[in-house]
């Protein structure tokens, strides 16, 4: 059930290296024992808690309280479950570890998960948070998405999943987290009527990375994806509804984009055409898109002269073959990386020369 609270019984032995001898005329004689760890700073013994992995950090803590403190006060990353036996815990555990900046909560489908309340103390203890993860956490709403974002403004990383805050709770973080550069969402609950979108807010300036995975309705983030003019990653994997409309509003005012990856959507030629205005892209993912075809590719290639990676998985439709595989191949000069699954390319099939 997570880490262990400040409650937690200390060692009586410290880490003892060697006797020192006496300085007695008698003979040798053993004297008091001497810990020489005491002479190591609490930033270099931080610095070595760093490079253990979690198991044996857990462990070397446990040593004396010295190493308990300086343990607690180091740690940057945490991972807790985040089921609802926690939520008494959550003061002890996070005035230990005052100092956490990347934090997943994670619970799993079966058991009840932490709350707002559980998620305001967290906000208020680690005011310096920069990432954060919710996976399952079933039980937070938009109202402590609302009073988490406010407290935790320095915010740069945030990804949830299997979550019931719906559209409301992601523009609450938008919307006070100004700093954000990397939103990942996917499976997000009560997002499938589109009567709320989200909109990118405050966050506007700031986010470069964008992710949406097995979203009911993801037109409902069209506004974030299309009013985000910093944005440079963009992936949108087996989101329902129509993207070509997106990609056209998008690919018209976006120079920054650079890195794009669309799995199993209703995307056509028309989405490719206007994905390829960006030409500063350099790393294209078409995987499982039955309505794409050479048309869309050979505007792609026309366009994108900088492209350095490129996966297409044509899914069995061969709807992609030789004509975009040529295009590609004369117009794009830099790409390093090409893999071609399940198109109906005969120059790969029986050796040819596509170029």
């Amino acid at each position: 059930m997570g880490q262990s609270s400040s409650t937690t019984s200390y060692p009586t032995s410290q880490f003892l290296i060697s006797p020192e001898p006496s300085d007695s005329t008698d003979g040798i004689k053993i004297g008091p024992l001497r810990d020489y760890t005491e002479g190591i700073p609490d930033e270099c013994l931080a610095s070595i808690f760093q490079l253990l992995n979690a198991s044996d950090r857990k462990r070397s803590s446990h040593v004396c309280k010295r190493w308990f403190r300086v343990d607690g006060q180091s740690r940057r990353r945490l991972s807790l479950n985040a089921q609802s036996e926690i939520i008494s815990h959550v003061p002890s555990i996070f005035t230990r570890f005052d100092s956490v900046a990347k934090l997943s909560l994670r619970c799993d489908r079966r058991s009840l998960s932490i709350n707002d309340d559980a998620l305001l103390m967290i906000s208020i203890r680690c005011e310096g948070l920069t990432r954060l993860k919710l996976r399952g956490c079933r039980e937070v709403t938009e109202v402590g998405m609302d009073n988490f974002a406010k407290n935790c403004k320095n915010l740069t990383k945030f990804s949830c999943g299997s979550c019931n805050f719906g559209a409301i709770g992601i523009n609450m973080l938008l919307k006070h987290c100004i700093k954000l550069e990397e939103l990942t969402i996917k499976r997000l609950r009560n997002v499938n009527n589109g009567n709320d979108v989200v909109v990118p807010g405050a966050a506007a300036l700031s986010l470069k990375s964008i992710c949406l995975k097995e979203l009911g309705y993801g037109q409902s983030f069209e506004p974030l994806v299309v009013e985000c003019k910093m944005l440079k990653t963009l992936k949108v994997i087996r989101c329902a509804g129509d993207w070509d409309n997106v990609l056209v509003k998008m690919g018209s005012g976006n120079t920054f984009l650079s890195d794009v990856h669309l799995e199993r959507l209703q995307v056509s030629d028309i989405g490719l055409g206007a994905i390829s205005k960006c030409v500063n892209i350099d790393s294209l993912h078409i995987v499982k898109n039955p309505e794409c075809t050479n048309l869309g590719l050979v505007s792609v290639a026309e366009n994108c002269k900088k492209l350095r990676k490129l996966h297409i998985d044509g899914w069995k439709i061969n709807r992609i073959g030789d004509e975009g595989l040529m295009a590609v191949s004369k117009q794009c000069p830099d790409l390093q990386e090409l893999v071609f699954d399940w198109c109906s390319c005969y120059a790969f099939q029986y050796g040819g020369n596509c170029c």
